[in-house]
């Protein structure tokens, strides 16, 4: 067993660390021979450690980073029994890699490739992820190749619990970006579905916090699970906030979505409409209609049943494919077919001609429902069924702003709505001040206007993530002037 931590390859991890890998091995070893545990378990398990942390490892550090890792390591063996069975050792392999991505994360050793943190700053909103990994297997999921290593266990384990509801709460309370009772929150987003049966426990927990400490920030939950009669129950018990419930329903095949797609599944999630329709009086919800692909789901009967879906909660939100690398190789594996089309890896993209069909479809069923082709649109309908409410990213300001680029809006909404949109009440000066004082901007000069809050600042000081926060803050456009006073 020493001879298999003596002979690992640990090039990465020393290249990272500005360390000699012989002095690294020979720390590895040390903190082995230390946890003495009368078994051979440990030092197997601080190997496969060992071995996610030198294949994921991208960012250098100051120090050595094995004695974390062993700590993480003893932490895991404690936590659990060792692996006896096949099952019980594909198991732990998955704590492993989630367990460890995540302290890497801590130590500065890890980046995600998409910035994705416990609490994660993304379109004005923080993301709240306790959980790492899901086993809905759809082919398109962003976070499949995150690490080569790792692609199976995410789409395929149970989702791993990487850090407690409670650390997230205090760690979401303090972050720089964070306005207690405005910044809108979401639970499991980036990492996992918020209703898996393993992860909804964690989703209520959330909530509960949120509740316990009386904040008043909206919480969207984005979710392919159906609920059942009790999930709603329990939704309802959560009053201070507003929970902005989004329903997947895409009518994707199996081979894209294998577990979403089976009938009894997809009953399930219709009956979610019905208890809804029954139970839920303070929980807002509506229809998540993404990704759409030409030659996925753009068939008549497909858009059909899509549609449909969402004129039963009055508002879809619809949305292309982005095409994550290594999606084709995905694809290939299952024998799916590559989407119709010319695709981006940035953003995601919705096919005019797909779009088009949809629209024609929606008039000639006859159907009331709003459409929309952003997220923000989505929640900002859901929030004015209780107060006519602007775009939560001030969505229509920017259109504004870029005339040259395609509009975001489609202006589908009603005329109320729309203007809102376009002329949202400006900041007062004072909410200003505080608000660039906490985001890290002291004694930045602005000016308010119809265009939106200008800072008197370079665009590189205002990074993507505090004019996010901002607009989401006041929902008002923010801009960069590049005056510096």
């Amino acid at each position: 067993m020493m001879r298999d931590l003596a002979t690992l390859q640990m090039s990465n991890l020393a290249r990272l660390s500005r360390k000699p890998i012989e002095e690294l091995q020979a720390e590895a070893n040390a903190e082995v021979r230390a946890f003495q545990t009368g078994n051979d378990g440990f030092p197997m398990l601080f190997l496969e450690v060992l071995r996610v942390a030198e294949q994921s490892s991208n960012r250098f550090v100051e120090y050595s980073p094995v004695s974390r890792l062993a700590r993480l390591a003893r932490s895991i063996y404690r936590d659990g029994p060792p692996a006896n069975t096949a099952s019980q050792e594909e198991k732990l392999r998955r704590v492993v890699s989630a367990k460890t991505l995540n302290e890497m994360k801590h130590m500065g050793l890890y980046e995600d490739l998409y910035g994705v943190e416990p609490v994660w700053p993304h379109a004005g909103m923080l993301i709240l992820n306790p959980y790492l990994g899901c086993n809905f297997g759809c082919v398109y999921c962003f976070r499949s190749p995150e690490q080569a290593s790792s692609t199976e266990w995410f789409l395929k384990g149970a989702p791993i619990k990487v850090t407690s509801e409670e650390e997230i709460v205090d760690t979401l309370v303090d972050h720089p970006l964070f306005f207690a009772h405005t910044t809108q929150l979401s639970t499991h987003t980036a990492t996992t579905d918020p209703f898996l049966p393993q992860v909804k426990e964690s989703t209520f927990r959330l909530l509960a916090l949120l509740e316990q400490r009386r904040l008043t920030n909206d919480v969207m939950i984005i979710t392919k699970y159906y609920l059942t009669r009790e999930d709603i129950e329990r939704l309802e018990t959560f009053r201070n906030s507003n929970i902005l419930l989004l329903l997947t329903f895409n009518s994707n095949p199996a081979e894209i979505e294998p577990t979403g797609a089976s009938r009894a599944f997809v009953q399930k999630r219709w009956d979610t409409l019905e208890l809804l329709n029954e139970h839920a009086q303070h929980t807002l919800w509506g229809h998540y209609y993404r990704p759409i692909a030409r030659g996925w789901n753009d068939s008549e009967e497909q858009i059909t049943q899509a549609l449909l879906y969402g004129e039963a909660t009055g508002v879809s939100v619809l949305g292309g494919l982005k095409y994550i690398d290594g999606l084709d190789k995905y694809l290939e594996a299952r024998d799916a077919p590559r989407p119709v089309g010319e695709y981006s890896t940035d953003t995601k993209t919705l096919d005019p001609q797909v779009l088009d069909r949809i629209l024609r479809i929606h008039e000639k069923l006859g159907l009331s429902s709003i459409l929309v082709g952003d997220q923000s649109c989505g929640l900002t309908v859901l929030l004015s069924r209780r107060k006519l409410t602007p775009n939560v990213e001030a969505l229509k300001m920017y259109d504004a702003a870029f005339p040259g680029r395609p509009a975001k809006c489609m202006g589908r909404c009603p005329q109320a709505q729309l203007e809102i949109c376009a002329r949202p009440p400006a900041p007062t000066r004072q909410d200003v001040r505080d608000a660039l004082d906490k985001i890290g901007l002291e004694g930045v000069g602005f000016r308010v206007d119809e265009r939106g809050l200008l800072l008197d600042t370079d665009p590189a000081h205002l990074t993507t993530s505090r004019q996010e926060a901002l607009a989401s803050r006041f929902r008002y456009a923010v801009f960069a002037t590049g005056n510096n006073r």
